[in-house]
C-alpha cells in the first residue's frame, strides 16, 4: 500500500485546524444557546466556511466543520422562522 505524506506545513495546517475546530465547537455552542448571542452566526458560518476551504483536510476535520454548518444553519433558519412569525 503507497502511503502519502504530508509536507510538514501541511501537518501543522491541520493542527491549526484541529485547535479551531474546537475553539468553534465551543463557541457555536453556547452562541446558539444564548437569548443574546454576541456575535451574529454569519460570522460563525463564515469561520467554519474557512476551515471547509482548507487543502487539507482529514475526515473527522470534515465531519465536525460539517456537524457546526449543520447546527448553524438550524438554528439560523428558526430564527428565521421566530422572525417571521413575529
Amino acid at each position: 500500500m503507497e502511503q502519502h505524506h504530508l509536507p510538514p506545513s501541511a501537518a501543522y495546517e491541520l493542527l491549526l485546524i484541529d485547535a479551531d475546530l474546537e475553539h468553534l465547537h465551543r463557541a457555536v455552542a453556547l452562541e446558539v444557546a444564548a437569548a443574546r448571542p454576541v456575535l451574529p452566526l454569519t460570522y460563525w458560518r463564515r469561520r467554519v466556511m474557512r476551515i471547509l476551504e482548507a487543502r487539507h483536510l482529514l475526515p473527522a476535520q470534515l465531519a465536525v466543520a460539517c456537524a457546526l454548518m449543520d447546527l448553524i444553519e438550524s438554528t439560523d433558519t428558526r430564527n428565521q422562522t421566530i422572525a417571521k412569525a413575529c
